[in-house]
């Protein structure tokens, strides 16, 4: 576990995935130890 950094990880990292038209989702799980991520991303359009 890292134990100092500058704190803007999750900022930038939304900022990139709201972006490319996404969203970003953080939430604990209280039965487990940590939390879950999610980054949901619009399909790419063909040509």
């Amino acid at each position: 576990t890292k134990t100092s950094g500058t704190g803007l990880g999750l900022a930038y990292s939304k900022k990139v995935v709201e972006g490319m038209g996404g969203t970003i989702t953080l939430f604990n799980r209280p039965d487990e130890k940590g939390a879950c991520l999610t980054i949901k991303l619009p399909r790419a359009k063909g040509d």
